[in-house]
């Protein structure tokens, strides 16, 4: 399953959701509920989808990393200045994409992640890999 966390939809958000739409993906709209969710028992939980809007947020995520530490994270940065970098970098994601490049990229990772993942999970999350190529 993915935990996907955008605060604010654009259209980076909208195409994610279109392409995940039927995937085992729990969408969280608000940071709090991202916490609870990931304080919860995980269930399948295998990566984390977070849409950075802005420093606050980036700072709430970097409180909570030792929630995520044994998850692939999957970070969408909205623009390459440093602070962003330098913070997204102290997370140690899998993956960071920038919300100007599309969904493509962001995709592309998600599938291969859950491919790698695939011999050893559940069959929800298998069947989610075979949404994602068709």
């Amino acid at each position: 399953m993915i935990l996907f966390y955008a605060a604010q939809d654009n259209q980076v958000v909208e195409t994610l959701e279109r392409q995940l739409a039927g995937c085992r993906v729990a969408r969280c709209r608000s940071f709090s509920l991202m916490e609870k969710k990931l304080r919860k028992p995980r269930h399948g939980l295998e990566i984390v989808l977070v849409v950075v809007g802005d420093v606050e947020e980036m700072s709430g995520i970097e409180k909570i990393q030792n929630l995520m530490r044994d998850l692939k994270l999957v970070m969408v940065l909205p623009n390459r200045e440093a602070q962003f970098v330098s913070h997204a970098h102290r997370l140690a994601p899998r993956f960071i994409a920038y919300a100007d490049h599309g969904a493509e990229q962001i995709l592309s990772v998600l599938e291969k992640m859950i491919h790698r993942c695939k011999d050893r999970v559940t069959p929800q999350v298998t069947a989610m890999a075979d949404q994602l190529n068709g």
